[in-house]
């Protein structure tokens, strides 16, 4: 199990970001990925307002095929999300895995498809996403090692201050990416 902490915020674009994370960093990969979330029918992860805290997925990048279950964690009597534990595996055979989840009753919510390119920044991972009907986003990840997860979500404010990027409370995204499709889908 991981424990993941992470900030998303909508840009504009990538430009000036892009030189900014030059001076602390390296641009690691470019890639396209597709993201096809799925629930169970007798449990809908989707229904959990304001959004889910469990995720299933299945994400194909251009080297590999990853199944993943990620669950929010919040502290009590709070509304922000602490960090998320994640689980995942490579798949060989994901057409097999879609069969699998359809015997099981699951069905797929929504697919995001983006081009991400993912930036090492140190104690840091950058993705700078450019997700299909949605825009552009940066998602500042702590990879280092913090005491606590505050103290890496401390650290992953102050990085995005250095990179020009204010990650005020309003800018910061909660919502991921195929809950922003479906809210999105809503008011088409």
């Amino acid at each position: 199990m991981n424990v993941e902490v992470e900030i998303k915020i909508k840009i504009k674009s990538f430009g000036k970001i892009r030189n900014e994370l030059q001076k602390y960093g390296k641009l690691a990969k470019s890639i396209k990925q597709v993201d096809e979330y799925y629930t169970p029918r007798h449990r809908d992860f989707f229904a959990r307002k304001p959004f889910p805290v469990e995720w299933l997925r299945i994400r194909t990048n251009p080297d590999e095929t990853i199944f993943e279950y990620d669950k929010s964690i919040y502290k009590k009597g709070r509304k922000d999300m602490e960090c998320a534990h994640e689980y995942e595996t490579e798949i060989s055979r994901p057409e097999e895995l879609k069969k699998i989840l359809n015997f099981l009753d699951f069905r797929k919510a929504v697919t995001v498809e983006k081009e991400r390119e993912i930036w090492d920044c140190g104690d840091f991972e950058v993705s700078l996403d450019k997700v299909k009907k949605l825009g552009y986003f940066i998602e500042v990840e702590a990879k280092g090692n913090f005491k606590n997860s505050a103290e890496a979500k401390k650290a992953c404010h102050a990085f995005l201050s250095k990179v020009g990027v204010r990650p005020t409370s309003e800018k910061i995204i909660k919502a991921g990416y195929p809950v922003l499709l479906l809210e999105k889908r809503k008011f088409l």
